[in-house]
């Protein structure tokens, strides 16, 4: 999937700059991949990517919250990447095997 198509998207949902949304889908690229531990996105990858990256921009300001309480109303705030996006991930996702050490 077309990445410039993803940030377009950002752009027009979002209403910020194309600069902007490059920002907030480059990490969520990054955040995608780290979890699936690949170098480079395949499938619908990158629809996860701008997802994460619409989550990062609703959350800014509350960096660090857990939650917050306005108005009576209170609001949790997930930590990491939400359960619905890791599960549409795990399709994706590489076994990372570690090697042994033995000490003497």
């Amino acid at each position: 999937m077309d990445n410039s198509a993803q940030i377009q998207s950002l752009v027009s949902r979002l209403g910020i700059t194309a600069d902007q949304a490059t920002d907030y889908f480059i990490d969520g690229l990054a955040q995608v991949l780290d979890y699936t531990n690949r170098d480079k996105p395949i499938g619908n990858m990158a629809v996860y990517a701008k997802k994460l990256a619409i989550i990062a921009y609703n959350r800014n300001g509350t960096e660090g919250s857990t939650a917050r309480i306005e108005g009576g109303v209170t609001e949790d705030f997930e930590a990491g990447i939400p359960l619905e996006i890791r599960h549409s991930l795990a399709k994706y996702r590489i076994a990372n095997t570690g090697e042994l050490y033995e000490t003497s």
